[in-house]
């Protein structure tokens, strides 16, 4: 892609957006920003940006500054349906996001995975193993160092491992991953999606432009990707349970892939969602040539992530745990599938617009008592909450001495919020932490 001189709109300027600013300038394009936050809470140097000759349009978004791109990158988070985006897109502007961007620069082969929940424990999981196989790793794009930052120098690694986002997925026109994985799909992000189906047709993308040299590993149990599997040119390894002879299968405490057996008890990953992950990697790294030894190796030795259903102490007996990453409904269902009954479940937060019906079932049938915090709080009671002691905390801190009144030895206490953590905290990592540092004293 020539960039000399063209004119591009970034939209968006937190990491991502000054990430691609510089990137483009770089590559002598005429740069504009356009950013709907009030100027004081942009991040990054916007004199020095100003300086190198980039206009920058804070606190709205105008129709004047999308008609003069002809490209346009938007950063992780922003809408397609910002109207200016919409306006632009019906005048026949490229719109694009900052993953395709960097793709058109890059050679090095890609294993890019997504999914609803999962993405990251599955992507740290494949980067550590490729990294016990001797190869030189780059693991970024949704978590950590966005993509278009090693775009130019992409040939410093054997493998480029991305957890994608919707968000990302949704602005590519000819992303090409050498492996693409998708490990599920449920209602999620609908505060960004128009809807459910915008959302599964964004996630989706991530095959769309393989070719029969290409892999797509896929979650054989999930009813949504196989009404997809149709449309899917590269090869296809399915994952899950009696999966079929090609496929990655799951018995007991044993996963089989390609004639080898990897034993996965005792592993410090809990939970069936997790044993998914796990398949996901062994396939996904099995297709990129790591020795079984060397998978069976990575999968006893990882550490679970922080915020993912994290152990934190016991109190009195019982025992808590952290999994504020769980931003969705089905995330806390599978984290309360993982633990016993007698929970005490912590949620709430920011109300994304999905519903909490699948959790009703199992709220019933595991929750002892139930205690709702956040934007979402009363909708969560009337959903999920009906006929359940429960009650409403005005802050996590509330919650938690809720929690102490009503604790037994035999409890679990589990803080997982199904929703985002942007009514009250910065991210679920802040959110997290608030919570350990709370049980932690104590």
């Amino acid at each position: 892609m020539e960039l000399q001189n063209r004119k591009i709109l970034v939209v968006g300027l937190g990491k991502t957006g000054m990430d691609s600013v510089n990137f483009l300038l770089d590559k002598g394009a005429q740069v504009r920003v356009s950013d709907s936050s009030p100027i004081e809470k942009i991040g990054g140097d916007i004199e020095l940006l100003e300086s190198k000759g980039v206009k920058v349009e804070a606190g709205k978004h105008t129709a004047e500054t999308f008609l003069w791109a002809e490209t346009i990158v938007l950063s992780p988070g922003v809408p397609f349906k910002v109207p200016q985006v919409q306006m632009a897109m019906a005048q026949g502007i490229e719109v694009i996001s900052e993953v395709e961007l960097a793709w058109r620069f890059i050679k090095t082969p890609i294993i890019a995975i997504t999914g609803s929940n999962g993405k990251t424990t599955t992507c740290t999981l494949i980067a550590r193993i490729l990294e016990r196989n001797g190869q030189r790793v780059f693991l970024g794009a949704n978590i950590g160092t966005p993509l278009i930052r090693i775009a130019e120098d992409s040939d410093k690694f054997d493998v480029l491992v991305l957890e994608l986002s919707s968000f990302q997925l949704q602005g590519i026109l000819s992303f090409r991953p050498d492996v693409a994985i998708i490990l599920n799909i449920s209602p999620n992000h609908l505060d960004h999606h128009e809807s459910f189906d915008e959302y599964v047709e964004s996630k989706m993308k991530i095959y769309s432009n393989q070719t029969g040299d290409d892999w797509f590993v896929y979650n054989k149990d999930d009813e949504v990707i196989n009404g997809y599997l149709p449309r899917v040119r590269s090869r296809k390894v399915p994952f899950g349970k009696d999966c079929c002879q090609d496929g990655v299968t799951y018995r007991g405490s044993e996963i089989t892939f390609r004639d080898h057996v990897y034993d996965v008890e005792g592993i410090k990953l809990i939970g069936s969602h997790n044993v998914e992950n796990i398949m996901a990697a062994i396939a996904g790294t099995t297709i990129l040539g790591c020795d079984p030894i060397i998978i069976q190796e990575g999968i006893k030795n990882f550490e679970p992530l922080p915020h993912r259903n994290e152990y934190v102490r016991e109190i009195e007996g019982a025992k808590f745990y952290n999994d504020s990453k769980s931003t969705s409904p089905a995330a806390t269902v599978r984290a309360l599938e993982s633990l016993p009954c007698s929970i005490i479940l912590i949620a709430g937060g920011k109300d994304k617009g999905v519903s909490f019906e699948p959790l009703k079932d199992l709220v019933r049938e595991k929750v002892r008592f139930l205690i709702l915090i956040g934007e979402s709080k009363l909708r969560m009671k009337q959903e999920i909450g009906v006929g359940i002691p429960s009650a409403l905390a005005d802050s996590l801190k509330e919650a938690l001495d809720i929690t102490l009144q009503n604790l037994t030895s035999q409890d679990s206490v589990l803080f997982s919020p199904a929703c985002s953590s942007f009514d009250m905290f910065n991210s679920y990592e802040e959110r997290g932490m608030k919570f350990k540092e709370i049980v932690e004293n104590i």
